[in-house]
């Protein structure tokens, strides 16, 4: 029986229309943003799991550029060391010659001139090769932090150029000269362990680069996997949005003129009281 005093029938079509209403906004702005979750309120489980792997994806790309500045600082070293490796191969080349007793100590001298100049050159690489402002062979190590993917803490293991090719060994210049041929024998053998060490260092280098390179490697597909993840969770469905945006308008039509007419049930009552 009719009501002039509760409209049931448009009371409905209102709650109905307003759900409506509601469902065609939240497609409007899954549209408009690309994403699925938009306030916590429409997934909250999911937003949760999609922070954390938001999170994830941030802290793996930086230890990922972390590796690769790692590798960047290796390469540096390992230029210098390669010019490391050719002034030794030269000084012992000198030092050779002038254990020959076919030139005369005047010749001597200008080879000690060029050997002299040669380790005053390995001091300055050892002192001034440098990286972002840091100089590389200052220190015994060089802490790299890669986090991610709990690979903790790689330490590049590096040394001094200048005490594996001068000092550390008692090459310099106060001490050492090609003047004569026992000093010259004398820098000989100096100058062979010190290309042994450089040589082992340079593998050393090379054995940090690879593993970076290959830690870089992981963490690049740590990257892809979490980012594949979070958008599984997080990114909307645009097909199933554009079939919902449709539904829904023409739900919210449907509903705006059911509203329409059932305001005008009531009316009808009136009728009985002609």
């Amino acid at each position: 029986m009719g009501s002039i005093l509760n409209n049931l029938s448009a009371m409905a079509a209102s709650r109905q229309l307003t759900i409506t209403g509601q469902n065609l906004q939240n497609t409007i702005t899954q549209l408009t943003t690309g994403k699925r979750i938009n306030t916590a309120a429409d997934d909250p489980a999911g937003l949760a799991i999609a922070n954390k792997l938001g999170a994830d994806i941030k802290i793996a790309g930086q230890a990922q550029r972390n590796a690769n500045d790692g590798v960047s600082y290796m390469q540096v070293a390992d230029g210098a060391l390669d010019e490391v490796t050719n002034l030794l191969t030269r000084a012992a080349q000198l030092a050779q010659q002038a254990q020959t007793g076919t030139i005369s100590n005047s010749n001597r001298a200008n080879l000690d001139a060029e050997f002299q100049n040669i380790v005053s050159t390995l001091v300055n690489i050892g002192t001034n090769t440098n990286f972002n402002g840091q100089a590389i062979f200052s220190a015994a190590s060089v802490p790299l932090v890669i986090s991610a993917g709990d690979y903790g803490l790689i330490t590049l293991n590096m040394q001094s150029v200048a005490d594996t090719a001068t000092s550390a060994l008692g090459l310099t210049e106060a001490t050492n000269n090609l003047n004569t041929t026992s000093s010259a024998a004398s820098v000989a053998t100096l100058l062979a362990t010190a290309l042994a060490s450089v040589s082992t260092m340079r593998a050393s280098i090379g054995a940090s680069e690879a593993e970076l390179n290959d830690t870089s490697a992981i963490l690049g597909i740590q990257v892809q996997n979490f980012t594949a993840a979070q958008s599984g969770i997080e990114d909307a469905n645009i097909a199933n949005d554009v079939v919902n945006l449709t539904k829904f308008q023409i739900l919210n039509q449907s509903g705006t003129s059911a509203l329409a007419k059932s305001n005008t049930a009531a009316q009808q009552v009136l009728a009985l009281l002609q």
